[in-house]
């Protein structure tokens, strides 16, 4: 599952380049986990309050993660993504995603 082929690695591999391909939001891939925590540029996205954030993703597109202050993060700038889901979920996602970044303002 986690090696090169496998359904985790490749999962990993996608959700990493597709939230990377986003103006906007970077990341640091990680090497034992089954999720993400990439970080936003809040001044591109005028972003104050992380949990609204989270709100706004989830009213608007339907897609549910969690805001860094849920993991104690003091600043606005993070966010948590599982990437277990198959790859055809996780592109519907990023799809929706990379809409929603494309116009979202705080």
């Amino acid at each position: 599952y986690i090696v090169p082929g496998g359904r985790i690695y490749e999962q990993r591999e996608f959700i990493y380049k597709a939230l990377t391909d986003i103006p906007g939001i970077t990341a640091v891939k990680p090497k034992a986990a089954f999720y993400m925590f990439p970080k936003l540029d809040t001044k591109k996205f005028n972003i104050l309050d992380d949990e609204k954030f989270a709100l706004d993703l989830l009213r608007d597109k339907k897609i549910l993660l969690v805001q860094g202050s849920g993991f104690n993060w003091k600043q606005p700038d993070h966010f948590r993504v599982v990437y277990l889901p198959r790859i055809e979920v996780l592109k519907e996602a990023a799809e929706k995603m990379a809409d929603f970044f494309s116009y979202y303002h705080q």
